[in-house]
This record gives C-alpha cells, structure tokens and sequence, in this order.
C-alpha cells in the first residue's frame, strides 16, 4: 500500500510511506523494474530486510516516475540519488521516503510501540519532557530525522533539545542544535500504527 503527500508544492518537498504487506515474490510481478536488486537481495538473509529495500525503490520509483534512478551513499552513509535529495527511514511494516530537488531532507518513522521507554534515559535530556509515549516516540523520531538532515555535524541526542510541545495527532515542533546554536522546525504525525517525522531546510 502506498501513500504519497505533496508536503509544500512550491519548495518540491514529496513524502510516501509504504505499508508492507507484500511478499518479495509480490514485489518482483508487480513492478518487473525492481528486477535488478535480486542479486542483491540474494546477499541479505533477513527477509524484512529484502522487503524494506524493495518497498524503498517502489516509493522512489512512484515516486518519481524514474526507474533508472538508484540509491548509494556518502561518506556520511547519507543515501544519495541523481538529481534529487533523498532521506529514507523504515521501521516494522513501513517504509518512508522524502524527496526534493531544492531543500536538504530527513526523515523517521518508527512504529508504535512502549520499546522507547525502556532507553529514555540514553536520549532524552533531562530538561525535556518524557511524561507519554506519544512524546518519548515523537522525541526519538524527531532527533533520527535531525540528525539525518545535519548529517555532517553527527549529532548526538543530548546535542539536541526538544522545546516543550502539546501533543496533536500531527502539527510541529522545535528542536534546538545545541552543538550550532540554531534551532529546526520538524513536523511530526502520529498514527496508531506508527510515529512519523520529517524537516528540510
């Protein structure tokens, strides 16, 4: 299943998620395309690792309507593609992808679940809130996607701080980069399957 949002026409920012449900064999008859990762896939062992990878090209070639276009990465193991910046993010049963051909990207999505709360304390600050799941989900999501789309300074989770925030099912929140004293406005959406964030500048 996929679903696709245009984020901001006027500054090209694309969002899709993927609900897996597909078995490999699925992937392969209803987007022949995706044939030329098979010998990569013959490598990996995990099977929901063959399945995120192949519901990351499905995103990006609906996405974009490009099948020729293909994922690497830098030395910062930022995925890279030609003509477009690109974040990428998977979490059990789900696979996102943001896109632009103008702004820098990040992008995280992590399914619902209490497993956060047994590691607050490895990465939530302890001047920030961490009172409800919704908002120790939404402070995990929020710091992978800053940290993806700085991806240069390498932050680490106490270099960034979460301004207080009233949860909504979506809407946006501040994150403060301690390390350059600035400060990223993320937007956040929260399902009863998954937490989602996403920025660009």
């Amino acid at each position: 299943m996929f679903w696709q949002k245009t984020e901001n026409s006027a500054n090209d920012i694309q969002l899709g998620i993927w609900k897996i449900d597909e078995r490999v064999e699925d992937f392969f008859s209803r987007q022949p395309a995706l044939s030329f990762l098979k010998p990569r896939l013959e490598n990996i062992h995990s099977e929901m690792r063959k399945l995120e990878m192949l519901a990351v090209y499905s995103l990006l070639f609906h996405m974009t309507g490009d099948t020729s276009l293909r994922i690497t990465h830098n030395a910062d193991d930022k995925p890279v593609v030609r003509d477009w910046n690109i974040s990428v993010s998977h979490t059990r049963g789900y696979a996102a992808l943001i896109l632009s051909k103008t702004h820098q990207v990040g992008i995280d999505i992590e399914y619902y679940s209490n497993r956060v709360s047994r590691v607050v304390s490895k990465f939530i600050r302890s001047d920030e809130d961490s009172s409800s799941l919704d908002i120790q989900l939404v402070n995990w999501c929020a710091k992978e996607t800053v940290y993806k789309l700085f991806s240069k300074e390498d932050l680490q989770y106490f270099e960034m701080r979460l301004l207080p925030f009233h949860v909504h099912p979506s809407g946006q929140i501040m994150v403060e980069d301690l390390k350059q004293k600035k400060s990223q406005p993320v937007e956040y959406m929260i399902t009863d399957a998954f937490v989602l964030t996403f920025a660009y500048v």
